[in-house]
């Protein structure tokens, strides 16, 4: 089952965040860094196998760091995984 925390993002689950706490290799953060605008939050958490709130956090640093452009802030990307309207959870 999939959990939502109240800003819409998706809980910590043991089977689709299996990189969760373990060190960020290069060719993540290239992945990152280069498909981020593309495919947005949800889908980059999913493929790299860490939560939304961590990609984030690590987006941050990157453009902190001057290693990331700002994102274009009119683009929108679609949530993949929808939520029930009367239930915090979706089963999968």
């Amino acid at each position: 089952m999939i959990e939502y925390d109240s800003y819409g993002r998706m809980k910590y689950d043991p089977q689709l965040h299996f990189n969760q706490g373990k060190t960020w290799v290069d060719e993540d953060i290239d992945y990152l860094i280069h498909w981020l605008e593309i495919i947005g939050y949800e889908e980059m958490s999913l493929a790299l196998g860490r939560t939304e709130a961590t990609v984030r956090d690590k987006v941050f640093k990157l453009r902190k760091k001057g290693l990331m452009k700002e994102g274009d802030k009119s683009k929108r990307h679609r949530k993949l995984l929808g939520r029930c309207k009367d239930e915090q959870a979706v089963n999968y």
